[in-house]
C-alpha cells in the first residue's frame, strides 16, 4: 500500500498547491493555508496499513506548504489585525512550518484582541513558540499565565513537561527553572496518582503512567540537584504502584519500569557481566562486557527506536574517552521469541555501519536487557565501577543532556 500512497500524496499537492507560492497566498487565509498544509498528511494517514514513510514524506511536504504560506502572509498583517480567528490560525500555521517568530508575533497580536475567545489555546501555542526560539524562560511565564487563569488539563501538562525538557540539563540556572515546574507539576499530579484519577482535555488526555513517569523524571531532577523531595517523592511512588487498583490495568507496567529505573541509580549494576554477540559481516561473535569495574555506557535500543542513531551518534561524539555499547535483543525487534533473526541481522549490520567506531553493537539476551527494566527505546544507562549512575528513557533532549552530564562527569 505504502509504495501507492507517495504517488497520491504528489497528486495531492500539485492540486492543493498552485505554481507559485506567491500567487497562492492571494487566495488563501490563514485557516485555510493551514488546512492546506494538513491535507498531505492527513491523506496519508487515512490510508491503510503501515504508513510511517508515507507519514513522514506528508508531513515534512505540509511542513514546507506552512513555512511558504506563514512568511508570505506574515510579510504584511494589516489586513488580520482585528481578525482574531485568522491571527490565531496564522499563528498555527507558523508554527507547523517551524516559523516561531512569526508564530510568536501574530499569537502576541492575537492574545490583545478584545474578542479572542481562545487565549488558552493561544498561551498553549505561544509556549511552543518561545521554545522552538530556544526561550524556556519565556515559555515558563506562559505557563505562569495559563496556571492562574485556567484549570489544570492535559494540555496544560504537557506544556509543562515541554518546558521542563528544554530548561533541564542546560545549566544550574535552568536546571532550577525545570525544579520549580516540576514541582508546580508534581503538586497537582500526585494527589491524582494516589486517588487513581488521570487529566483530560478537550483533544488529550494524560494517562496515569504519563503522570506518572513525569513525576519520576522530576524526583530525579530533585535528586540531582541535590534538594531532595518533600514529602520524598519516590516513596509516595512506590506506595501509589504498589496500590491493587492498579492491578489488571495497562498502566501498571510502564509505571513499575519507570519507578524501577529511577531506583537502581545509585545501587549496585544488577550483572556483573553482560553476555552478548557482536555482529562481524555475516557472523555473530561472542562477547562479555565487563560491568562491575570500570565505565561502561550501555544504549538499550531498537531497530524501529525513533531517532535511535542520531541519539547514539550524539551521546558519542561529547563521549569519545568512553567506550558504548547499544545493545539490543531478538525479541525486542520482532515481538517474537528470542532467537536469532537473519532480517534483524542483516538490518544491525547496516545500521552498525552508519556508526562511530566507538559505538559497538551487541545483541544480548532478552532477560538481560529487561533487568534494567529497558521497556522503551532509546534508553540509556551509565555505569561506573559496578555502580548505576544513571537509567533513564532518552525520549527529549532533556533526558539526553541529563545522560551526556552523568557521562561527562566520570
Amino acid at each position: 500500500m505504502r509504495f501507492f500512497v507517495i504517488p497520491f500524496l504528489l497528486w495531492v499537492l500539485i492540486a492543493a498547491v498552485p505554481a507559485q507560492a506567491q500567487e497562492d497566498t492571494k487566495f488563501l487565509s490563514p485557516s485555510e493555508a493551514y488546512k492546506a498544509a494538513l491535507l498531505p498528511l492527513n491523506a496519508a494517514r487515512a490510508q491503510q496499513n503501515d504508513l510511517t514513510e508515507a507519514d513522514k514524506f506528508a508531513l515534512g511536504v505540509g511542513m514546507g506548504m506552512a513555512s511558504r504560506h506563514c512568511l508570505a502572509l506574515s510579510a504584511d498583517v494589516s489586513a488580520l489585525a482585528t481578525n482574531a480567528k485568522e491571527l490565531l490560525s496564522l499563528g498555527e500555521l507558523c508554527l507547523f512550518g517551524q516559523q516561531f517568530e512569526p508564530a510568536r508575533a501574530s499569537l502576541t497580536k492575537y492574545l490583545v484582541l478584545p474578542d479572542a475567545l481562545d487565549k488558552r489555546q493561544a498561551l498553549i501555542l505561544l509556549v511552543r513558540a518561545h521554545l522552538g526560539l530556544d526561550q524556556p524562560a519565556s515559555a515558563a511565564a506562559e505557563i505562569k499565565s495559563l496556571l492562574s487563569d485556567y484549570p489544570y488539563d492535559a494540555q496544560i501538562h504537557f506544556a509543562i513537561s515541554q518546558v521542563i525538557d528544554a530548561a533541564e540539563g542546560v545549566d544550574a540556572t535552568f536546571d532550577k527553572l525545570a525544579l520549580h515546574l516540576c514541582e508546580t507539576q508534581s503538586a497537582i499530579t500526585l494527589p491524582l496518582l494516589v486517588s487513581g484519577k488521570t487529566i483530560e482535555s478537550q483533544d488529550v488526555g494524560a494517562s496515569s503512567s504519563v503522570l506518572f513517569s513525569d513525576a519520576v523524571r522530576c524526583a530525579a531532577l530533585s535528586e540531582k540537584s541535590g534538594k531532595g523531595a518533600t514529602p520524598p517523592v519516590l516513596q509516595v511512588l512506590i506506595e501509589v504502584a504498589q496500590q491493587k487498583s492498579w492491578m489488571g490495568t495497562a498502566d501498571l507496567a510502564p509505571m513499575q519500569a519507570a519507578l524501577a529505573r529511577q531506583t537502581m541509580v545509585g545501587s549496585k549494576v544488577p550483572l556483573n557481566s553482560l553476555h552478548g554477540h557482536a555482529i562481524n559481516k555475516n557472523t555473530l561473535v561472542p562477547r562479555t562486557v565487563r560491568l562491575a569495574t570500570g565505565t561502561v555506557i550501555l544504549l538499550p535500543f531498537t531497530l524501529w527506536s525513533p531517532g535511535a542513531p542520531s541519539v547514539v551518534r550524539d551521546l558519542a561524539k561529547y563521549s569519545a574517552q568512553h567506550r558504548i555499547y547499544a545493545i539490543t535483543s531478538w525479541s525486542a525487534n520482532t515481538g517474537r521469541e528470542d532467537i536469532p533473526s537473519d532480517q534483524i541481522r542483516d538490518a544491525l549490520r547496516e545500521w552498525q555501519r552508519t556508526l562511530p567506531p566507538t559505538v559497538s553493537v551487541l545483541v544480548v539476551p532478552e532477560a538481560e536487557l529487561n533487568i534494567f527494566h529497558a521497556d522503551s527505546f532509546p534508553a540509556g544507562i551509565v555505569i561506573r565501577d559496578g555502580i548505576v549512575r544513571s537509567n533513564a528513557v532518552l525520549s527529549t533532549q532533556g533526558s539526553e543532556r541529563l545522560l551526556l552530564g552523568a557521562m561527562l562527569s566520570l
